[in-house]
C-alpha cells in the first residue's frame, strides 16, 4: 500500500512539473511550436461528444482562463473544439466555464477545476448532455460521484493521465478519458495528414470498456 501511494506521489509530482514547464513554454508567444495536437485534441474531443450524444443537445465546457497568461496551445485547442462542434447542426456548446490558476496551484492541484466551481457550473446548466474538461478531473466525494451519475451528464476529461482516473472510468463517473498516448509514434511514420490522423497518433481514448488501459 505504502508502494503504491509512493508511486501515485510521484506520478502527481512529475506531471506537475511538466504542467509547469508546458505552461511557461506554450504562454511564450515567440515559441516555435507545432499546434497541430492541441487543435487535434480539440476536434476530436468534439467528435467523440458528437458520438457520446448520438449528435444532439448541449455541451457545457470547462477550461483554463487564459486572459492573463497567454496559452496558444489552449486557446487553439479550445478553438479548434468549438470549430467541430458547429458541424453538428444539432450540438451546441452551452457556455465555456473558464478558471484561474496560478502556476504554483497548477502543481499543486495537477491542473484540475476547483471542486466549488465545476459543481456550480454542473448547477448552472441542468439540461446538458455532457461536461467536456480541458483540464484535470476534480476531486470529488462519493457523494458527488453519485450524484453526477444520477444527472445523467456524460463526463469527457481531456487532459493528462492523473492517478485516480482508471477507476473513474470504470465507475463511469468518468465516461471517456482523452489522454495522450504512452507510447511515443513511431519514427518512420509519416506525419498525419488530417485533424483526425493527427488525433489518434496523440491521443488514447479511454472508456469502461478499456479501462484497463490506463495504468492507474
Amino acid at each position: 500500500m505504502a508502494k503504491n501511494n509512493s508511486l501515485k506521489i510521484v506520478a502527481v509530482l512529475l506531471l506537475a512539473v511538466v504542467a509547469v514547464w508546458l505552461f511557461y513554454r506554450q504562454s511564450d508567444s515567440s515559441s516555435k511550436f507545432d499546434l497541430s495536437p492541441y487543435r487535434a485534441l480539440g476536434a476530436g474531443a468534439a467528435e467523440e461528444a458528437a458520438r457520446l450524444l448520438a449528435s444532439k443537445g448541449s455541451v457545457l465546457v470547462v477550461s483554463y482562463d487564459t486572459t492573463e497568461f497567454k496559452n496558444l496551445a489552449e486557446e487553439g485547442q479550445l478553438k479548434s473544439f468549438q470549430e467541430t462542434i458547429k458541424k453538428n447542426p444539432a450540438m451546441s456548446i452551452a457556455a465555456t466555464e473558464k478558471f484561474k490558476l496560478s502556476p504554483m496551484e497548477r502543481m499543486a492541484t495537477g491542473g484540475a477545476v476547483p471542486r466549488e466551481q465545476f459543481l456550480k457550473a454542473l448547477q448552472n446548466h441542468p439540461n446538458i448532455g455532457a461536461v467536456v474538461l480541458f483540464c484535470a478531473f476534480p476531486q470529488l466525494s462519493a457523494q458527488d460521484h453519485a450524484a453526477l451519475k444520477q444527472s445523467g451528464v456524460k463526463v469527457i476529461v481531456a487532459s493528462a493521465c492523473v492517478p485516480g482516473y482508471r477507476k473513474l472510468v470504470e465507475s463511469q463517473v468518468i465516461h471517456l478519458a482523452i489522454v495522450p498516448q504512452f507510447e511515443p509514434p513511431a519514427t518512420t511514420a509519416n506525419p498525419p495528414t488530417t485533424m483526425r490522423g493527427w488525433f489518434e497518433q496523440e491521443f488514447l481514448v479511454v472508456s469502461a470498456a478499456n479501462a484497463a488501459a490506463l495504468p492507474y
